[in-house]
């Protein structure tokens, strides 16, 4: 499965490239992203599978720290084949990286646990309830990131398809509970039960949450400093490196600190969000201004640090609260709902922006430049110097506001970060120490040490 997921990513990112039209681009992206999400919860599954306890933090911290330098080097990339190239090699580009970790796969993956393709295997697959997942997420996805775009958040085709999404999401939710009541055969995508683990269910909201200060600045961020700050492409992905340096440190971090101070690691899901929630807040107070001002720098560091905390420890914590089945179900809950959570942002700040532009430009452009900035702030450059100085005003003020929404989110991102760190961690007094973060959570925990004890009775 990860060597397919992986060539659906590479197929479909070439096949983006390719795209002749708008709709095209929609739909490969979003077979692109079935690929991607697969590679990201596929590795962090196979590395679970594949490692001892005793590493699973230095390669969670690990994982991260790729992900995390990846996540951020995409707009430094961007802006530099934005400025020097196409588009189209935003997508071309993972063609040979594709390749090449195809051929590190197949000759270095180990064959653990691998299971045969049959009859008997097929029927447990939950084959409706994967259609509904990604018939619910692709309507939703698409409303959210068209919407206020391409089409008005009024328009027939935005309503419907969000309103599909939100159905769709629901009718997801009633036939996993009807898989797990009446089929004994087939395996639900995702069992309702696990929602009854408090700490699993505060970690996924905490995940949510802080996918929209993550998302939001990785995209917004680099736009500001273009179009505030009138600074080239290219410096707009330099200047996201203070986050890009921090972030993985702070990954490998709870590695390093699993193995004596097991019980103290959950908590840097709280401190990541403090983290976050004061880079996030710091970020909406940059104002106006064609300086970008200097604690923009030390705000960019709080929130990377904060993601790199996060992120590998919602990982280590999941093989604590779930059962070894669980795990992939777990880890793939927490990827959607991150970035699900980036879409919601990124949709409320492009609404934002908008209301904005529409309620304070009016009189300063002409219909046709108004129309023309709703769908790309290029059109600066053929602007008189006093309507420039005026729009990049009205992005500023934006921007401040769209950042403090998202400081909201993070503080929601705190909040449920708390709760989780308070479950996990008394989850983790219940289990002996030498068996804290094996498989299975506390159930197989138990049942390991009920082995023991019998063990040694005989």
């Amino acid at each position: 499965m990860f060597l397919a997921a992986n060539v659906i990513f590479g197929v479909f990112s070439i096949a983006c490239g390719a795209s002749q039209n708008m709709t095209q681009l929609i739909i490969f992206r979003a077979f692109q992203g079935i690929g991607g999400g697969g590679i990201y919860c596929i590795a962090f599954i196979l590395m679970m599978s594949i490692i001892t306890k005793e590493k699973l933090g230095t390669f969670s911290g690990g994982i991260s720290s790729v992900f995390a330098i990846a996540s951020i080097c995409g707009p430094l990339l961007g802006g530099v084949i934005t400025e020097r190239s196409t588009w189209r090699w935003i997508f071309y580009l993972n063609g040979p990286g594709v390749v090449v970790a195809l051929v590190i796969l197949f000759f270095s993956l180990p064959k653990v646990g691998q299971v045969k393709l049959n009859r008997e295997t097929m029927s447990r697959i939950d084959f409706g309830g994967g259609f509904l997942s990604v018939a619910w997420s692709i309507l939703l996805v698409y409303a959210l990131q068209e919407g206020g775009a391409d089409y008005p958040w009024k328009s027939s085709v935005i309503l419907g398809t969000l309103i599909s999404g939100i159905i769709g999401l629901f009718l997801f939710a009633g036939w996993e509970w009807y898989i797990a009541k009446k089929s004994s055969v087939v395996e639900p995508i995702f069992p309702l039960r696990l929602l009854k683990s408090p700490a699993l269910t505060y970690l996924v909201l905490t995940t949510f949450c802080i996918g929209v200060p993550i998302y939001m600045t990785i995209i917004n961020i680099p736009q500001r400093f273009q179009v505030v700050n009138g600074v080239s492409p290219i410096r707009a992905g330099v200047l996201l490196l203070p986050m890009l340096v921090i972030s993985p440190v702070m990954s490998l971090v709870p590695g390093l600190a699993l193995k004596n101070y097991y019980l103290y690691v959950p908590y840097g899901i709280a401190v990541g969000a403090a983290f976050a929630v004061i880079g996030t807040a710091g970020l909406g107070t940059l104002g106006e201004g064609s300086t970008i001002p200097t604690k923009t720098y030390g705000f960019l560091i709080l929130l990377g640090a904060g993601m790199g905390l996060v992120m590998p420890i919602s990982v280590m914590v999941v093989r604590l609260i779930v059962e070894a089945k669980d795990e992939a179900v777990a880890l793939g809950a927490q990827n959607m709902t991150r970035v699900l959570g980036g879409l919601v942002g990124l949709a409320i700040g492009t609404a934002i922006l908008h209301q904005k532009i529409e309620n304070e430009l009016p009189t300063v452009l002409t219909p046709e430049q108004l129309s023309s900035l709703l769908k790309s702030p290029a059109i600066l450059a053929s602007l008189q110097p006093q309507q420039v100085v005026r729009v990049r005003d009205v992005y500023a003020r934006s921007f401040d506001l769209e950042f403090n929404m998202a400081a909201a989110f993070s503080g929601l991102s705190f909040i449920f970060g708390c709760l989780a760190t308070y479950h996990c961690v008394k989850i983790a007094k219940t289990i002996d120490p030498n068996d804290i973060f094996n498989a299975g959570g506390p159930k197989a925990a138990a049942e390991r040490k009920n082995e023991e004890k019998k063990a040694g009775e005989v």
